[in-house]
């Protein structure tokens, strides 16, 4: 095995905290730079039950008329991902592995899982950062 399955278990939540906190970010981020107010934005978006994908859209297009935006092109295609990442880790990662019967076909599984999961979650990490960074740059501006 490419390592334990417990630790695979602590990479598991380590990836979804990675994606609810970018999440949650970018909504402040929006919520700060869009008219009407931060806590009017965001009891709107909890109203209306946004999505993340419809932030990002939201954010982006707003962002894009900047001379500098905050995110890169780079960024976004990643941020519009999140959900599948979240969706996958939430909902389907064990499955690509758990019911093989196979001793050799389930370790070759297994390991796959893991690999994918070590650049997902470098990947998630390294974007968390940045938004997080982001979000206390602008959102704390006076």
């Amino acid at each position: 095995m490419k390592f334990p399955l417990q630790q695979f278990h602590s990479y598991v939540g380590e990836i979804l905290m990675y994606c609810q906190c970018i999440e949650h970010d970018i909504k402040r981020i929006y919520a700060f730079m869009a008219d009407g107010g931060v806590a009017e934005n965001l009891a709107m978006m909890d109203q209306e039950k946004w999505t993340l994908g419809q932030t990002v859209t939201q954010l982006k297009e707003y962002d894009q008329t900047w001379k500098n935006p905050l995110f890169s092109e780079e960024d976004y295609d990643i941020l519009f991902k999140i959900v599948r990442f979240r969706n996958y880790y939430a909902h389907s990662v064990y499955l690509s592995f758990c019911y093989v019967d196979d001793e050799t076909d389930f370790e070759l599984s297994y390991n796959r899982a893991a690999e994918r999961m070590l650049r997902d979650k470098e990947m998630l990490s390294d974007l968390y950062g940045r938004v997080e960074n982001v979000r206390i740059r602008y959102t704390e501006q006076d």
